[in-house]
This record gives structure tokens, C-alpha cells and sequence, in this order.
């Protein structure tokens, strides 16, 4: 004996079904993405805020080292060179040292002062960026 299954499934749309429409997913998709873009963005501009603060902390402590190493009351004159080492090949430096005489400052006496400027240069994308460090000595 054969038996049929007479119950029929109906696949009409009924209106009380869960779940999103397409559009709603779209609409969804498009504002991940644009918050997604927005973020990526956001954090290649601190990568290269964080790239630039090193780049200026390695300069800083590079003239506080030259300065270091010219002692109180160096000589007049200029001098530049390069600085050694593999992760330094970007940057230079150049220094300034020059007298001034100060007339009547101590008692009447003429006091020599020294401006000694250390200046740190690098290469920054297309841009060449400087940090200056002055110091007076006096004698």
C-alpha cells in the first residue's frame, strides 16, 4: 500500500518572519566601512605622529651629546659632519660658536660671553627638519 503525503508546505511570506532586509544589510556594510576607513586613517596620522616625536627625541638627544662633547668654552668657528652608526645615517650636525664681549656687566670689567649653537638636521619624507640647542659660556 502506497500513502501520499497530502500536507502541502506553503512558502508564502506571511509577515511575522525574523531577519534583515537586503538594503538593511547594505545600509549596515556601508557604515562599518566608512567607520572602518575612518579608523585606518586615523591611525596611519599616529603612526606618523610617533615616527616624527622618535625622530625628534633622537635629535634632541644627538645636540645634548654634541654639546657634551665641545666642553665649557670651546673654540670659535663652525664646524658640520655627519653622525655614525646605521640608524643615524640620517642625520647631521653643525655647530656655531661665537664671542661676544660684554662691556661694564662685573664691576666695570669686560666679561667675554660664548654662544655655542648645536643645530641636528634629518630628512623627513621630502621635508628637512632641525632641532637647536644654544648654551652661553662665560670667561
Amino acid at each position: 500500500m502506497i500513502m501520499w503525503n497530502r500536507r502541502r508546505v506553503n512558502h508564502r511570506y506571511t509577515g511575522t518572519a525574523a531577519g534583515f532586509t537586503l538594503l538593511e544589510v547594505l545600509v549596515a556594510v556601508a557604515i562599518v566601512a566608512t567607520a572602518l576607513v575612518a579608523f585606518m586613517g586615523l591611525h596611519a596620522r599616529s603612526l606618523d605622529a610617533t615616527i616624527r616625536a622618535q625622530d625628534l627625541t633622537t635629535a634632541v638627544l644627538l645636540a645634548q651629546g654634541k654639546m657634551a662633547t665641545m666642553g665649557e668654552f670651546p673654540d670659535t668657528g663652525e664646524e658640520q659632519g655627519k653622525f655614525e652608526g646605521p640608524e643615524l645615517e640620517r642625520f647631521q650636525w653643525a655647530t656655531a660658536v661665537t664671542e661676544h664681549t660684554l662691556e661694564g656687566v662685573d664691576g666695570g670689567k669686560a666679561v667675554t660671553v660664548r654662544r655655542v649653537e648645536v643645530a641636528v638636521y634629518w630628512v623627513d619624507g621630502q621635508q628637512t627638519r632641525h632641532y637647536a640647542l644654544e648654551a652661553y659660556g662665560v670667561r
